[in-house]
This record gives C-alpha cells, structure tokens and sequence, in this order.
C-alpha cells in the first residue's frame, strides 16, 4: 500500500491522532497540568515546562491532550493558509490582539447541552 505526500493531501489528513488514554503511550495516573487541573486521572507525559529558575515535567490527560492539539491544528491551518485567504486573515488578525487580550481564568462555568462552557468567554471547558 502507497500514499500519496502529505502535500498533497489536506493537512487534516496527513495529521496524526491526538494521544488518547490506553493508546499504547506510556499513561500514568496522576494530576493534569493543562486546562482542567484535575487530580488522580490517567495523564501522559507531553514535555518540559521552563520557567524563570525552574524546569518541570508537563502531564496532560486525553481531553487536555485533545484540547491543545485543536488548538495547534487551528493556528497551523490559519498560518499555512496562502495570503489573503479568510483562513489567514482570521489568523493574523488573532495574533496580532492576543498580546493585549487578558486569558480567560473561567471562574464561573454553566452547564449546556451535557458540556461545561465557561460564562464569561463561552467556551467549551473539557473536565
């Protein structure tokens, strides 16, 4: 079996899977370092974390893990989309006020349809 370059062929389908729990990948339970903080979960080592004087290893569980791989998959699909695109000009005009916008800490969350959003920025938390 042959596939075609991943050039040619959408990004979405030449990308690899996020990790997922029990996927093979050397899962461990313990506390989750990325958005929903929670304690005694199956988490996956993702990377060091340096900051001023310290360094720590970084643990993320499945929906984190998720969660930031949309995230990368959006930036790199808006900054590899040719100029002038509605795809790049959304992705330009997002990188240009994310430097003066405040992050969202999500204090106050509803529930809607089965999910948790936060009501401040509205969007969709993965506890």
């Amino acid at each position: 079996m042959s596939f075609a370059p991943a050039v040619e062929r959408p990004w979405r389908d030449a990308w690899p899977l996020a990790a997922r729990t029990d996927d093979g990948n050397a899962w461990v339970t313990g506390d989750c370092w990325l958005y929903c903080r929670r304690e005694g979960v199956r988490v996956l080592w993702i990377g060091s974390v340096h900051a001023p004087g310290a360094m720590a290893d970084l643990y993320a569980c499945g929906p984190c893990v998720a969660e930031l791989d949309h995230m990368v998959r959006v930036q790199s699909q808006g900054r590899d989309a040719p100029a002038g695109t509605e795809t790049r000009k959304k992705a330009e005009v997002r990188n240009e006020t994310r430097p003066n916008s405040k992050a969202c800490e999500h204090w106050q969350t509803e529930e809607r349809d089965g999910k948790t959003h936060c009501r401040t920025c509205e969007r969709q938390l993965y506890l």
